[in-house]
């Protein structure tokens, strides 16, 4: 969306993950950061217009094309990864 040639690389190490401590939050902070996360993603895509959707850049480890569709798919199939693992936590949750 910033009109950038080469996406941003990815932090293998999940700095900002360890950083934040997540192991170490209830179950019910995690699902309300979740949550506020995902309702801003999802306004940003209900936010894309016709040719929005066409503008793509280079995946920076793959050197190949990501449309920003594509994006979006890869981080709605992160985020089910996420909630999968929220709902294997919660169950031992009284």
């Amino acid at each position: 969306m910033n009109g950038r040639e080469e996406l941003r690389p990815v932090d293998l190490e999940n700095t900002k993950t360890h950083t934040a401590n997540y192991n170490d939050k209830d179950i019910r902070v995690l699902i309300k950061v979740f949550s506020e996360v995902r309702s801003v993603t999802i306004a940003k895509l209900e936010a894309l217009n016709e040719g929005d959707v066409y503008k793509m850049a280079i995946h920076p480890r793959l050197k190949t094309p990501m449309w920003i569709i594509d994006l979006f798919l890869f981080v709605a199939e992160h985020d089910d990864h996420h909630l999968a693992r929220i709902t294997e936590i919660s169950r031992f949750i009284k």
